[in-house]
C-alpha cells in the first residue's frame, strides 16, 4: 500500500443524492500476461495490490469498491472485509463450439458462484442462465473489443438479449470505441455502466457508474439492474494506455537508478512487438527479449522525457496526480521530442557541411525518439481498434501515400498529382506529407534546403504526428514514395505496427548524391539508407527494367519488385496541338527542346555540350528549355542568345512548348523512367536520348527515338541526323506516337492497384493467375 488511507467520507462523497462505484478494475490477482512480449520481459497482466485498489477508489470518491480480476476472486477477497467492498469477477465465457469469447462482469458473488461459473464458462448460455436464476448483477464488458475471434452482428444481438446491461464507458478505451456500445444497447432499451478497466493502479475511480444515493452494494447493484444507472468519468486515450504500461513496468521491474541506457535495437524490437501484439492476444513468448530490456527502456524514457521521480512509487504517484492530466504529461513529452529532433537535424546539417555524413546522426535520432517511444504502441493499438470499427461500415481500403519534397516541381510530383486526380481503382488514396499541396498535412519541426541541391526543401515531422496520422487515418496500406524524412518515419512506424508497406522507386538518390556532392562516402551512405528503406518494403514498385537492376543492386529481392510505369495524357499531349501561345521561331530556326530540372544529375552539362557541338555545325539550332533548377544561371551564361528559358510551365503551356519543338534532347543518365520523353513522343517530337536508365525502356532505337552513347559527340551527331533527314524525323514521330498509344494513366493506375493488392495480401495476390504488374 502506498500509504495509510485517510479521508473524510462526507468531503470526498460525490454530489449529494448519488452513489458511485468503479465497476471494472484489476489487481495483482490478474497475473497472467496476455501478450507474449509482456511475459517475455517479466510483466504481469496487472500489478496493483488489492488494498491499494481500495484506497485509491475511496480517495477518488467511490462509495463502493470491487475488483473484477480475470477469472479469479482472490484479489477481491482480500478487501471483502472493508466498508463498502464486494466480491466480483471478470468472467471469460465462450459461445459453445466457437472460438468466440466475451468478458462478463459478475458483481457481488460468493465463492460457490465463482466455482460454478468457472466450471461452466465454456458455455455462455449456461452462465447467463445461472446469473439470471441467482439474481447476480452482471454486464457485458467492452462489447466491441474482440477477446477472441471477432463477434458478428448475430452474436451481438444474442448478447443484447442475454445481458441487458453493457459497459459503455470503459476507461481504457477511447470515446470513439465506447460510443458504438452505448448506441447499440440504448436502441435496445438496455443500460450502460462504466469502469476504469485499470491494470496498473493509475486510473481507478476516474471512470465510474452512478446511481441514486444508496446505503449498500446490494442496493447499488439493484439500481444498476433496474436500469437506473449512468456511466461517468473519463474515457480512455493513447496516453492513458501508455502511462498504464509505464506504471506496470515500474511496479514490476522498478525504476533504474544511475545511468539509464536502452539498446536501440532491443528497444525498437520491444516497441514493435507491443504494437503488433496489442490487438492479437495469446502470442508466443519472444525469446530474444528479457526483463532487462524493458527496464532499460523505462529508465531511458523517464530520463529523456524529463521525469523527476523517486523510485517506482514516485512515478506512480505522479501519474495518479489529479492536477496533472495524462494529456499534459504526453504534451510535455512531445515537446521534448520535437525540440530534440530539431536539434539533431541542425547538428546533422552542420556536420554534413563539415564532411560528416548523416548516418552519424542515427544514435542521436534514437535519443530524440525516447520521450515518445512508449506512446507509439498505444497510438497503434487504439488506431487499429478504430480502423476495425470503420471497416465494419464498408468502403474501399485506404492508402496513405507518404511523400517528401513536393514543393519542388518534378516528375514525382506530377505522378502523384495524377494519382490524386484519377484515383487508383478499388482504393482510396490520400497523399500525406509536410508540404502544403497534400491531402493530409503533417507539422514539421524543421524545414531545410537539401544540401548540395539549391531550391529543394523538405520538412522533418515529429514521430508522434506520423504515428497519429497513420493510426487515426484508418489506413490499410502505407505507400512510401521516397526515403525522405516523412517516408522514413512512416516506414518505421508501419513496420513496427505490422501495417502493409509498399515502396515506389522514383529517383537514383545515391547517384544524385555523388553527382552533386562529389563525395563517395556520402553516396555510399545514401545507398545504404536506400537499401534499408526499400528492403523493408514489399512490394517495391519500379518504373523500368533499368530501375529494377538498381534496386537489385541495393539488395532488394527480385521477386519483391513489381512494375509501375507512368502514363501520358494524350488528350493534352498530342501532335495536332495548336502552335500558339509562344512567340514563333524566327526565320529558319530549328528548336531543340528540353523539359525538366536544370541540374547536374539530369545531365544538363552534357546536354549543353551536345547542343553547342551540334550548333557549331548548324547555326539554325536553338535550345528551348522548359523548367528550372540550380544550374540555370551557369547554363544561361554558356548558351547566351542561342537559348530560350521558359521556366516551369503549367496547364496548356507545356504541350504548347512541345508543339514548337523539332527535336527533344534528353541527356540524363540517372533517370529511372523519363516522363518527359513520353510527353515529347505523344506530341510527335523526335527524341534523342542517352541510352541508359529509364529512357532505354521507353525508346526503341531508330523506331521511336535515337539512343546514344553518353558523349557530346554522339548526341550532337544524332541531333544533326534528325534535323538533316526529314524521312528519319517523320519515321521517329510515327514511332513515338505508336509507343505512347498504350501508355495511358489509366493503365498506370491499374498497375499501382495491383501493387496495393500484393502489399495487402502477398499470398493471395501471387496465387491469383492475373498479373498484378510486370514482375521481374
Amino acid at each position: 500500500m502506498i500509504g495509510a488511507f485517510h479521508r473524510n467520507d462526507d468531503e470526498a462523497k460525490p454530489p449529494t443524492g448519488f452513489s458511485r462505484a468503479d465497476l471494472h478494475c484489476h489487481s495483482t490477482a490478474s497475473a497472467i500476461a496476455s501478450l507474449g512480449v509482456q511475459a517475455a520481459v517479466g510483466l504481469p497482466e496487472c500489478a496493483t495490490p488489492p488494498e491499494e485498489v481500495y484506497e485509491l477508489a475511496r480517495r477518488r470518491g467511490m462509495d463502493f469498491v470491487t475488483i473484477t480480476d480475470h477469472d479469479t476472486i482472490d484479489g477481491a477477497l482480500q478487501i471483502a472485509h472493508l466498508p463498502g467492498a464486494f466480491v466480483s469477477v471478470e468472467l471469460t465465457a465462450a459461445f459453445p463450439d466457437e472460438d468466440r469469447l466475451v468478458h462478463i462482469l459478475c458483481w457481488d458473488i460468493d465463492a460457490d458462484d465463482h466455482r460454478w461459473l468457472q466450471a461452466h464458462r465454456g458455455n455462455l448460455y449456461e452462465c447467463a442462465e445461472y446469473l439470471g436464476a441467482h439474481g447476480i448483477a452482471c454486464a457485458l464488458a467492452h462489447p466491441f473489443y474482440s477477446v477472441g475471434a471477432p463477434l458478428t452482428a448475430g452474436h451481438r444481438r444474442t448478447l443484447a438479449e442475454l445481458f441487458p446491461v453493457w459497459e459503455t464507458r470503459n476507461g481504457s478505451r477511447a470515446e470513439e470505441l465506447n460510443w458504438p456500445a452505448a448506441s447499440y444497447i440504448e436502441t435496445r432499451g438496455g443500460t450502460g455502466v462504466g469502469g476504469s478497466d485499470d491494470h496498473a493502479g493509475v486510473d481507478i475511480g476516474r471512470t465510474w457508474t452512478q446511481v441514486a444515493a444508496c446505503d449498500s452494494p446490494a442496493e447499488f447493484l439493484d439500481s444498476v439492474m433496474a436500469g437506473s444507472a449512468e456511466p461517468g468519468g473519463e474515457h480512455g486515450s493513447a496516453e492513458k494506455w501508455a502511462h498504464a504500461a509505464l506504471a506496470l513496468a515500474a511496479r514490476t521491474l522498478g525504476v533504474p537508478s544511475g545511468d539509464r541506457d536502452a539498446e536501440p535495437g532491443k528497444a525498437l524490437a520491444l516497441i514493435g512487438r507491443f504494437m503488433q501484439e496489442a490487438s492479437n492476444r495469446g502470442q508466443e513468448i519472444a525469446g530474444e527479449l528479457e526483463p532487462g530490456d524493458a527496464a532499460g527502456l523505462l529508465g531511458a524514457h523517464l530520463e529523456a522525457a524529463g521525469y523527476e521521480v523517486d523510485g517506482a512509487y514516485g512515478l506512480i504517484r505522479k501519474l495518479q496526480q489529479e492536477n496533472d492530466s495524462h494529456a499534459d504529461i504526453f504534451r510535455r513529452a512531445c515537446r521534448r521530442h520535437e525540440r530534440r529532433l530539431g536539434e539533431v537535424v541542425d547538428d546533422a546539417l552542420a556536420g554534413l557541411a563539415g564532411g560528416v555524413t548523416p548516418l552519424a546522426a542515427a544514435p542521436a535520432l534514437f535519443e530524440a525518439a525516447l520521450p515518445i517511444l512508449p506512446y507509439l504502441p498505444a497510438v497503434a493499438f487504439l488506431g487499429g481498434e478504430k480502423q476495425r470499427l470503420a471497416a465494419r461500415r464498408g468502403g474501399q481500403p485506404r492508402v496513405a501515400l507518404v511523400a517528401d519534397g513536393l514543393g519542388s516541381v518534378h516528375g514525382v510530383k506530377r505522378t502523384l498529382d495524377e494519382v490524386r486526380e484519377r484515383g487508383v481503382p478499388g482504393y482510396e488514396v490520400e497523399v500525406v506529407g509536410v508540404d502544403p499541396d497534400v491531402d493530409r498535412r503533417l507539422p514539421a519541426v524543421r524545414e531545410f534546403e537539401v544540401p548540395f541541391y539549391p531550391g529543394l526543401r523538405v520538412g522533418v515531422p515529429p514521430m508522434t504526428a506520423v504515428a497519429e496520422m497513420l493510426a487515426e487515418g484508418h489506413y490499410d496500406i502505407v505507400h512510401v514514395s521516397s526515403p525522405g524524412p516523412c517516408g522514413i518515419a512512416a516506414a518505421a512506424f508501419a513496420r513496427m505496427a505490422g501495417k502493409p508497406l509498399l515502396g515506389s522507386h522514383h529517383t537514383e538518390l545515391s547517384r544524385y548524391a555523388a553527382e552533386r556532392s562529389g563525395s563517395a562516402e556520402l553516396a555510399r551512405d545514401v545507398g545504404a539508407a536506400m537499401a534499408a528503406f526499400y528492403g523493408a518494403c514489399s512490394p517495391v514498385m519500379s518504373p523500368s527494367q533499368e530501375a529494377d537492376e538498381g534496386l537489385i543492386a541495393l539488395g532488394v529481392r527480385p521477386e519483391s519488385i513489381l512494375r509501375w510505369e507512368r502514363g501520358v495524357d494524350t488528350s493534352r499531349f498530342r501532335p495536332d496541338y495548336a502552335r500558339s501561345g509562344l512567340p514563333p521561331a524566327a526565320g529558319c530556326r530549328v528548336n531543340v527542346m528540353y523539359s525538366g530540372r536544370l541540374t547536374r544529375e539530369k545531365g544538363c552539362e552534357l546536354m549543353v555540350d551536345a547542343f553547342l557541338a551540334a550548333r557549331a555545325r548548324d547555326e539554325r539550332l536553338h535550345l528551348v528549355l522548359a523548367g528550372g533548377g540550380p544550374e540555370e544561371r551557369s547554363i544561361r551564361d554558356r548558351l547566351g542568345s542561342s537559348a530560350t528559358f521558359l521556366g516551369w510551365l503549367e496547364g496548356d503551356d507545356l504541350p504548347a512548348a512541345y508543339a514548337l519543338a523539332d527535336v527533344f534532347l534528353f541527356a540524363s543518365r540517372t533517370d529511372t523512367f523519363g516522363q518527359v520523353i513520353l510527353e515529347a513522343q505523344a506530341c510527335g517530337v523526335p527524341v534523342v536520348a542517352v541510352g541508359e536508365g529509364g529512357p532505354a525502356s521507353l525508346i526503341d532505337h531508330r523506331r521511336s527515338g535515337l539512343l546514344c552513347e553518353p558523349t557530346a559527340k554522339s548526341l550532337a551527331d544524332a541531333i544533326l541526323e534528325v534535323v538533316g533527314s526529314p524521312v528519319l524525323a517523320t519515321s521517329l514521330r510515327a514511332g513515338g506516337l505508336a509507343a505512347t498509344a498504350g501508355r495511358s494513366w489509366e493503365a498506370s493506375m491499374h498497375q499501382l492497384a495491383g501493387g496495393y493488392a500484393r502489399a495487402a495480401d502477398p499470398v493471395g495476390a501471387l496465387r491469383d493467375s492475373r498479373p498484378v504488374g510486370a514482375a521481374v
